[in-house]
């Protein structure tokens, strides 16, 4: 028990009319911004091309499941919907931990909607220029991006590489590099990296035994994707900046799609939090203590999309987590027509400010006029 007692007051120069006028004005401010909401431009002018982007991912995910399942059996409990998006534990081409929840959350085809959400806000449009980085940790959120880029008419520039976190298009003979060739062959998307690398420590797989190395460089190969092999960390920055500038044609870059949390992309573990999930158009000057790729992008006023962190992307979307069944198309908080206004909650939160400064400030006019005695017994304690 402590020794000391505390107490607490409160000016009684303050009437508890106020008090209470104060309760209820806050109350109506909160449900005024909970209730009074303005339309999402945004979603209102791309909600047909968020729609064509998830029904394209559906349909992938539905070609991808048998031809997934004919090279290595679908786990159920790892993959309840059965998707084929969703590899094994660990492999020769694993190369960190990962989190199966986040990997179950991904299987969603709405998660194309939440591509072209943030790559509209972005600022691109029919014919720009997207420069994109993938691996194979998240392959249905890569399939997402490549999806929205396409409905959305823009131009990807692609660099991949090939090796992957936990469940994720880890399975030797389907690896990320390959379920792009599955949805190509079938017409579902177009889109191809201009290069690939291994991937892992230094983008050169240097945490892969050289089984697991050889798997992804002969996959790459059979590709026809020109292969990254860089000797170092700093080499691996350069190489994917200068392929990047390589393929833009002296076009302007509108916005830098990243999947996952690629060491040459964010940095390596005391950089890469640094670095937020979404759409980002800055970063804290930590971020820029080491060279990367989504820090070069910044520093030359090209926002950055980052689709890590997933669970709280999902929730901040509308989106399930970790779904058992199938997501129907259009489902989900992301094709909401309507967000809160700031603009309100900032008017009403400065009100709400000024009526208790007023409050404060009268009551202490007033009882700066009243007699001594009187200010006496202005304090009252309260236990």
């Amino acid at each position: 028990m402590s020794r000391y007692t505390k107490i607490y007051w409160r000016s009684s120069q303050i009437p508890a009319w106020g008090l209470v006028f104060l309760i209820v004005a806050s109350i109506g401010a909160l449900l005024a911004v909970e209730n009074i909401t303005q339309r999402d431009p945004v979603v209102e002018d791309n909600y047909s091309t968020m729609v064509a982007a998830s029904r394209q991912m559906r349909d992938a995910i539905e070609v991808i499941r048998p031809v997934r399942g004919s090279v290595r059996p679908i786990n159920p409990e790892a993959d309840p919907q059965r998707s084929g998006l969703i590899g094994v534990a660990t492999s020769d081409v694993t190369t960190t931990r990962g989190g199966l929840q986040s990997k179950q959350t991904t299987i969603n085809p709405n998660w194309a909607a939440v591509a072209v959400k943030l790559i509209a806000e972005a600022g691109v449009e029919e014919g720009d220029l997207v420069a994109v980085a993938v691996s194979g940790s998240f392959p249905a959120l890569n399939l997402a991006v490549y999806t929205a880029i396409e409905a959305m008419g823009a131009e990807p520039v692609i660099i991949a590489s090939g090796s992957s976190s936990q469940w994720g298009a880890n399975v030797p003979g389907m690896l990320w590099i390959d379920m792009e060739n599955t949805w190509r062959e079938a017409g579902i998307i177009s889109s191809r990296p201009v290069a690939a690398s291994i991937g892992g420590v230094e983008d050169r797989g240097a945490d892969l035994s050289p089984e697991g190395v050889e798997i992804i460089r002969d996959t790459i190969r059979a590709s026809g994707i020109r292969l990254l092999e860089p000797g170092s960390y700093q080499e691996a920055v350069a190489d994917r900046i200068a392929l990047f500038r390589e393929h833009s044609g002296g076009r302007p870059y509108k916005a830098f799609v990243n999947v996952g949390g690629g060491a040459t992309i964010v940095g390596p573990p005391s950089i890469d939090s640094q670095f937020s999930s979404g759409l980002s158009r800055t970063a804290p000057a930590r971020a820029f203590a080491v060279d990367t790729v989504m820090g070069y992008f910044l520093r030359e006023g090209v926002p950055a999309i980052h689709f890590i962190g997933i669970s709280s992307m999902a929730e901040r979307h509308g989106l399930p987590i970790a779904p058992e069944e199938a997501v129907p198309v259009g489902n989900g908080g992301v094709y909401a027509g309507t967000k809160y206004s700031r603009f309100l909650a900032l008017v009403l939160g400065i009100v709400l400010v000024g009526l208790t400064w007023l409050m404060v400030r009268s009551a202490g006019i007033i009882g700066f006029w009243r007699k001594p005695e009187e200010n006496s017994k202005g304090i009252r304690p309260m236990v």
